[in-house]
């Protein structure tokens, strides 16, 4: 190893921050001067190659303040880059240089990506360099935030806020791009995964506390990305995790509340992979707690020629806060490799690696630029960064976060005619108990933000450009005046009223003769579901057809700056607009079918063009804001505030059926109350099929369609089935099926035939079928409410008791019954077939010859079986099958015969 110390003349400025981009070494002061020098010339000078005289930085690139306070001060702490893009940054606002190419002739634009008032303070700045992103973490409020480096028009894609007596310190940012870690000054950790698009999840808080002050401290983690490294660690955290090496990590009392110098030097480096447990501690030499933690992004490897084995290890460097002290550690010693005691009198600041993990630069606060060249043997044989890709994909998978590019969600279910439902999910929060049977649609997320959880279904056909995700507005509260009601005292025999209930929220009684600010008729409505707020712009792309983009901007909502709506088609490279139009009002929704477009407002207007952009229908006036707007091949679905439900023929350019509400299947009632809301269950998905019928699933896992032919809703899947059929969630669900081993036991003993057990799992198999989504809808909500575990004791316990001991195999025609009659309604035809053959043999089975014979007369119609149709298929067909599946079995052949006799078979098979 040799080691270059080169003095700056600098000034009055300090060196506070280092990077290395490319072959560049990119050095900041604190007065706002980045100084480059080329990597290849220090390495040459400290290993002789270069004369000292020769050695001279490339240029120096000055930084324009647009902050008044950052012009006054010039402190510029934060450095960071890739490719030809460098980011600055002060305490109060973000830089970018892009058009860098290491040359002093070359044009550089230097751009403000965000910049904060005083008494805002920007605590640390980290970059994402491998799909651009950059975290800003700043105080007062205490918020984290990311932004697309690549976006100079809209870069900030998302904003974490803390608590208020939170302040983020600093943040980890990992090498595969999938999570990042924030130390706070309350001692916590936090742990979120995220994705490009903008969208977050809180994964782990650790309780490894750490003892963090208010500094810039400099971290990151190796390559592989499988070591958390965490500075400063306090010994007798929750976890037991204070290390159990000698030295200086010993010294405390597990009594102490204040951590000493010697614990806050110790660094514990977490296994991600092992629940963030400790996989290595690191105690440093001296009382000095930990500023600086810089692993090499190289991994290295000692071979053993004579025992024909490897060792591969990781190398970082530490240095502390209060002297200038450098010591460079290999993760399977935990010793120093390479120890610098006191190489500076002053703190250093940051150290950064070479991109050939050779080389170890730092800045101390005295203005000293370190080399530190090693040579190969010093180090060990790198690791080909290929291995280093492979040995990220064994870290502990986390589940994909879906994109926040979406404001409905849709999924698509083919049928037997490729048809396709495209379904729109949506996860809502309760309201307060005095305000009962309000349906929100929303999630709250923190105190006054609402944000749609977006669960993807097999095939999202919605997408929305990054940072625009829809939010839900709550509903109103309000009711008329002379509505409000108090509850009834009760004396309970005491001749003492009882105490009542202290409501949450109390509804706010409202006189409406002299103003037009409210609805009256979503006043006085008894369901209230939440709308879309209003976004600045967003994007909708059919999943049908990802080629189309409709681009909304709205305006301010009249004739002065009207809303701006395009549809683009994309050839090949080229983008071409098909048509514009401009409307005065908030746009909210859009949607698409087979041969048009909708869009709706704020006030419940819907406008519905033709892919050219001609105007389908005049405005539909609704008349009231609008929680759901779907479409699919000729249909176009509506489901307003106040629980109205809309099925329009686009083709046709009618009503498919008069106007329904989703007030009956709410379960209003199932909390009782004296005021005048109730409280109800959430809708979770709303969507149409290609025929023009509405599907709808609630938060209890029930799933309903709507029957134009009987007025009312249908109910599709239930929870209690899942308690007791055998034919439960046919598409396998592990955990349903785990529970009801013992069902599953008992139906292998009936089926003998290799055909009926080959149609049982085609119909398992079928993830296309509607009945068997909405399902597994059911099943999620059982399983996020806990309800497995009953499901489990019931299969256990209930069925053993006096009394039930055939009351599995009646839930289980009875769910076979209903598929059979919802298969029927949605017009699946194949699935309809293999039902029914799967039901009649259960029948004949159980010796239900009644029901049997009931189904074969239903079937043969009176004679007229050759020609009626029954779902696709003739009813002599559906009848022959069925007949030919039960033939085997004795005690219903007197049945199956006469019936085989009416329709010619047993001639046939004669």
């Amino acid at each position: 190893m040799r080691l270059l110390k080169y003095p700056l003349e600098l000034g009055e400025e300090k060196l506070k921050s280092i990077t290395v981009v490319g072959n560049d070494l990119f050095l900041l002061s604190s007065r706002g001067h980045v100084i480059v020098w080329s990597v290849q010339d220090l390495v040459d000078t400290a290993i002789d190659k270069l004369s000292i005289k020769s050695l001279s930085r490339k240029l120096v690139l000055p930084i324009k303040f647009t902050n008044k306070m950052d012009d006054d001060e010039k402190q510029v702490i934060f450095l960071s880059g890739v490719e030809k893009t460098v980011i600055v940054a002060s305490e109060h606002e973000v830089f970018r240089i892009d058009n860098w190419n290491g040359t002093a002739t070359a044009e550089r634009e230097q751009t403000s990506i965000v910049k904060y008032e005083s008494p805002c303070t920007i605590t640390d700045v980290k970059l994402d360099t491998t799909q651009k992103l950059l975290f800003v973490l700043y105080s007062n409020p205490n918020t984290i935030e990311m932004f697309d480096i690549n976006d100079t028009k809209s870069p900030s894609v998302m904003k974490i806020n803390l608590n208020k007596n939170v302040k983020p310190v600093t943040l980890i940012t990992d090498p595969s791009s999938e999570t990042f870690t924030i130390l706070c000054s309350d001692r916590s950790i936090h742990v979120y995964q995220y994705n490009k698009s903008g969208n977050y999840k809180l994964i782990n808080e650790l309780s490894q506390y750490v003892h963090v002050e208010p500094l810039h401290y400099k971290i990151s983690m190796p390559p592989q990305a499988n070591f958390l490294p965490i500075i400063n660690s306090i010994k007798g955290s929750s976890t037991g995790s204070a290390p159990s090496s000698s030295g200086a990590g010993n010294n405390n009392s597990s009594n102490s509340k204040t951590p000493t110098s010697a614990s806050a030097s110790t660094t514990v480096l977490l296994d991600r992979n092992n629940n963030y447990n400790i996989a290595a501690t690191i105690v440093s030499p001296a009382s000095n707690a930990c500023k600086v933690l810089a692993f090499s992004p190289v991994m290295y490897e000692k071979k053993n020629t004579k025992k024909n084995t490897s060792i591969r290890y990781n190398l970082l460097a530490t240095s502390g806060i209060k002297d200038g002290t450098i010591l460079v550690w290999n993760t399977k010693r935990m010793k120093p490799l390479f120890n610098a005691l006191q190489i500076s009198g002053t703190p250093i600041n940051d150290m950064v690696w070479s991109q050939d993990g050779l080389t170890l630069f730092a800045v101390s606060d005295d203005n000293v630029l370190f080399t530190f060249a090693f040579l190969p043997a010093d180090l060990g044989e790198k690791v080909p960064y290929s291995e280093i890709l492979d040995l990220r994909k064994l870290n502990k998978k986390l589940t994909p976060l879906p994109d926040k590019e979406s404001d409905t969600i849709k999924s698509i279910v083919k049928q037997e005619t490729s048809t396709t439902v495209p379904i729109k999910s949506e996860i809502s929060s309760e309201p307060s108990d005095s305000a009962k049977n309000i349906t929100s649609l929303v999630k709250r997320v923190g105190k006054n933000r609402t944000q749609i959880i977006k669960t993807l279904a097999s095939n999202p056909s919605v997408k929305v450009t990054p940072g625009s995700g829809m939010e839900f507005k709550n509903p109103s509260y309000i009711v008329p005046k002379d509505l409000k009601r108090k509850p009834k005292e009760e004396n309970n025999g005491t001749g003492i009223p009882a105490p009542t209930k202290k409501a949450k929220r109390d509804l706010e009684p409202m006189d409406f003769l002299d103003t037009g600010l409210l609805l009256p008729n979503v006043s006085f409505s008894r369901i209230r579901l939440a709308s879309p707020k209003i976004r600045m712009s967003f994007k909708y792309v059919p999943n049908s057809n990802k080629n189309f983009t409709m681009n909304v901007k709205n305006g301010s909502g009249n004739e002065q700056k009207p809303t701006i709506i395009t549809l683009n088609s994309k050839t090949t490279e080229q983008n071409s607009q098909l048509f514009q139009d401009f409307i005065p009002k908030f746009i909210t929704m859009c949607t698409s079918g087979k041969f048009f477009w909708a869009c709706c407002s704020d006030d419940g207007i819907i406008y519905v063009y033709s892919d050219n952009g001609q105007k389908l229908l005049p405005p539909m006036i609704i008349g009231v804001p609008i929680s759901f707007l779907e479409a699919n091949g000729d249909y176009l679905i509506c489901v307003s505030s106040i629980g109205e439900l809309y099925c329009w023929s686009i083709e046709e350019k009618k009503l498919k059926f008069p106007i329904s509400s989703v007030f009956p299947i709410l379960s209003p009632s199932l909390r009782y109350s004296d005021d005048i809301l109730t409280r109800s269950e959430n809708i979770t998905l709303c969507t149409v099929t290609t025929k023009g019928i509405p599907l709808l699933t609630l938060s209890n896992g029930d799933g309903y369609i709507f029957d134009k032919d009987m007025e009312s809703w249908l109910l599709v899947s239930d929870s209690w089935w899942a308690y007791g059929s055998q034919y439960w969630d046919t598409t396998n669900s592990s955990v349903l099926r785990n529970a009801t081993s013992d069902m599953d036991s008992k139906e292998k003993e009936f089926w003998n035939s290799s055909d009926i057990e080959s149609i049982i799992s085609d119909v398992r198999q079928d993830s296309t079928s509607i009945v068997n989504y909405m399902e597994r809808k059911t099943n999620d909500e059982l399983n996020r409410k806990g309800r497995i575990k009953n499901l489990q004791r019931f299969a256990r316990a209930v069925l053993m008791k006096e009394g039930f001991e055939n009351m599995e195999e009646i839930v289980t025609l009875s769910h076979l019954e209903n598929r059979l009659l919802v298969a029927m309604k949605l017009e699946e035809g194949d699935e309809f077939s293999k039902i029914l053959l799967i039901y009649c043999v259960r029948l004949a089975k159980l010796g239900y010859t009644d029901r049997l014979d009931e189904m074969l007369c239903w079937l043969y119609n009176g004679g007229d079986f050759d020609i009626s149709i029954l779902n696709g298929k003739t009813r002599k067909e559906l009848l022959r099958s069925v007949l030919l599946a039960c033939a085997d079995i004795r005690h219903v052949q007197r049945v199956t015969n006469s019936y085989a006799s009416l329709i010619g078979l047993i001639k046939e098979t004669i």
